[in-house]
């Protein structure tokens, strides 16, 4: 390759022209940043800088609520003694989340730990204030009726809850008892029963400590309950029977192979024991400890796409029994088929059982039968969809699956949207058939709180026939809401600034809010605009 030679001349022009560049390369950047520093200072100029204050209160007493942890977006600090917190140099863009939490308080009447509240811009500028539910309090000792103390025995709060798809019991709070027999359960304030477990032996005896249940209704009714109020302390002095415990041997006798039951005994005063139950060799051969008393012997074995169901007798007289045979049945499944309405008009396909949300509620005391008494569906696909239903008494529960709802659904001559499914031993296996419809109406709106829009939940009771109980929607931040598919009908609409749960289905349970229930008729294909004023969440009595 030739080698290039340059002249000194021209080197000297070629610096030159660097150096020319160089000065012009640096005034531009120098320029660039200017603007750049001219661009920013324009930017944060116009972000406004505020101050976001306001102060969390006990909602029972109206009282400050010091030391209370309160986040705004990504900054957090205490309140003060008066219960007071402040922001300063908050960048108000848009929304903000605001949390606040404290031990020992909820925010919410249905126990949730934490307060979350979207603030929009003009809910910045004013202060905030948070209300907090203190929890409430279960106590009490544990004796025998001689007054004896009853340590290490678990004692349950058991609450009364309602939802989407009807009633339920679930576990509060619990607590073991000290050495003195004392117990201590902290819960939200609500509606309780509490329940006492059963100790087939008591430490250093030979004795079971019987379940106890206060109150001793065995009704699923929530009127059949203990009321405690936020802030509040409830005592109780409980006194469960203490008898000798004997064991009883059975032999199970069942269809299909493999499985563990879980067993339940219910006494002639209907206290249901549930039962620990122990192999002894075969699996056939087990054992469980009883004291003296009749019981129902009551058996149920979940095997995925097998159920099976037995019940026994048993007469336990001071002494072990053996002989004892528990013989399974299996379960009939109980088919569910979906067919759509002569009168849809929709080339979709109708939805599956499964999107249906389909459920079977136990009405009789759900605590006596499974978990929380709620039977779902099984789908199998091989067999399709269906319930494994034990004997009992059940109510159907549906939702909405977009833009179809359940128009009807039928047990041969059962209406299951106004009558109770009772299933005995040896039921056939007739098929529920849903009948499902798109003629659907729309409802939306604003909501209103204190003559402001505000978040809100919002609650459509419907009037008639219909397989939910409630229909819920959550309002935004601008108080805005929307149900796009609504079952046409009448419908009694309330909303709350806070999550509020209850038997809906029971007119006693909006009672003490008639001044802000709002009648409205949704119609099959219509908009229906609806404008509602909640109950501010300073009114709610935890």
């Amino acid at each position: 390759m030739p080698l290039v030679r340059i002249s000194p001349g021209y080197t000297s022009a070629l610096a030159a022209l660097c150096l020319l560049l160089g000065m012009a390369t640096a005034s531009s950047a120098g320029q660039m940043s200017g603007q750049l520093r001219s661009m920013n200072s324009t930017t944060t100029s116009s972000s406004a800088m505020t101050s976001v204050s306001g102060a969390v209160l006990n909602a029972a007493t109206g009282q400050p609520v010091p030391r209370a942890l309160v986040r705004l977006n990504d900054r957090a600090m205490l309140t003060d003694h008066e219960g007071k917190f402040e922001f300063d140099q908050f960048a108000a863009a848009g929304n903000a989340m605001l949390q606040v939490n404290k031990p020992g308080f909820y925010s919410g009447v249905e126990g949730e730990t934490m307060s979350n509240t979207t603030l929009r811009a003009d809910q910045i500028a004013v202060p905030v204030i948070v209300r907090l539910y203190p929890e409430a309090l279960l106590t009490g000792t544990l004796t025998a009726s001689d007054g004896t103390p009853l340590p290490q025995v678990m004692v349950t709060a058991q609450r009364s809850v309602y939802n989407e798809t009807g009633h339920q019991w679930y576990p509060a709070g619990q607590n073991m008892t000290n050495s003195r027999g004392e117990f201590r359960v902290a819960v939200p304030p609500g509606d309780y029963r509490i329940e006492t477990a059963f100790s087939p032996r008591l430490r250093g005896t030979a004795k079971a400590i019987l379940p106890l249940r206060v109150p001793s209704g065995t009704s699923s009714n929530a009127s059949e309950t203990i009321h405690i109020g936020s802030g509040t302390e409830e005592r109780f002095d409980l006194h469960p029977r203490v008898a000798p415990a004997y064991m009883v041997s059975l032999r199970l006798e069942q269809s299909a192979e493999g499985g563990f039951p879980t067993i339940l005994a219910r006494s002639s005063d209907g206290t249901v024991i549930p039962l620990n139950v122990a192999r002894t060799g075969p699996d056939s051969e087990l054992r469980v400890q009883l004291p003296s008393g009749s019981f129902t012997l009551m058996a149920t074995l979940n095997m995925g796409e097998i159920s099976e169901y037995g019940e026994t007798t048993v007469t336990v007289a001071e002494q072990n029994v053996s002989g004892v045979v528990l013989r399974m049945a299996t379960i009939p499944a109980i088919p569910v088929q979906v067919i759509q309405d002569s009168g849809s008009t929709s080339d979709k396909a109708p939805p599956m059982p499964q999107q249906l949300g389909l459920m079977m509620e136990d009405v009789r005391d759900s605590s006596s039968k499974r978990g929380n008494g709620t039977v779902g569906l099984v789908n199998s696909p091989d067999h399709g969809s269906f319930f494994h239903a034990p004997p009992g008494v059940y109510r159907l529960t549906a939702r909405n699956s977009g833009q179809w709802f359940v128009k009807s659904a039928t047990y041969g001559a059962t209406d299951l949207l106004q009558q109770e499914l009772s299933i005995s031993p040896g039921s056939g296996n007739s098929p529920i058939v849903i009948t499902v419809s798109d003629q659907t109406g729309s409802l939306y709106g604003t909501t209103m709180v204190n003559g402001s829009p505000a978040s809100v939940w919002l609650y459509l009771i419907p009037a008639g026939r219909s397989a939910a109980p409630v229909y819920t929607a959550r309002s935004g931040s601008d108080g805005v809401f929307s149900l796009p598919y609504l079952p046409p009908g009448s419908y009694q609409a309330v909303g709350f600034e806070n999550r509020h749960l209850a038997d809906y289905r029971d007119p006693k349970a909006l009672a003490a809010y008639s001044t802000y229930i709002h009648s409205v008729t949704v119609n099959a294909g219509d908009k229906t605009e609806l404008e509602v004023n909640a109950v501010p969440s300073a009114e709610i009595v935890p």
